[in-house]
């Protein structure tokens, strides 16, 4: 959908368009936290992510407190995740900066990722992620 991919059948994705800032695009997950279980939607070849250190600034909203995370695939497979709570409610924007473990400049990367790790903690129950910001296809 859009270029993104869900990592577990369970999980629908869906392009809602004028939902987003100006009418654009909202990319909504939708899935069932079971406890222990994490979640995830992917996206390879990251168009305009290149190279270098990249910062992310996304718009989301959910029903529920989450634990997300974005992580960056590089080319050489190492996994870079940077991990932010999103209350519940309105619209909020999470920036996306600091990654473990850092990208050095001049990394490539080669796929994207963000992963609800809400069950991880323990958490449980349906989500409706709604998501701006993430590269997509049209």
């Amino acid at each position: 959908m859009a270029g993104w991919r869900a990592l577990q059948p369970e999980i629908d994705i869906k392009l809602e368009d004028g939902l987003g800032a100006h009418g654009g695009p909202v990319l909504s997950v939708l899935h069932t936290i079971v406890p222990g279980t994490s979640y995830a939607i992917e996206r390879s070849t990251v168009e305009g992510m290149g190279h270098g250190v990249p910062e992310m600034h996304l718009w989301l909203q959910a029903t529920r407190a989450l634990h997300l995370a974005l992580v960056l695939v590089d080319d050489a497979g190492v996994e870079h995740e940077a991990a932010r709570t999103l209350p519940p409610g309105g619209w909020r924007q999470i920036r996306f900066a600091q990654f473990c473990p850092p990208l050095e400049e001049g990394t490539g990367v080669r796929a994207m990722r963000v992963v609800d790790r809400t069950g991880m903690l323990g958490g449980q129950g349906p989500v409706s992620l709604k998501l701006i910001g993430l590269p997509l296809d049209r």
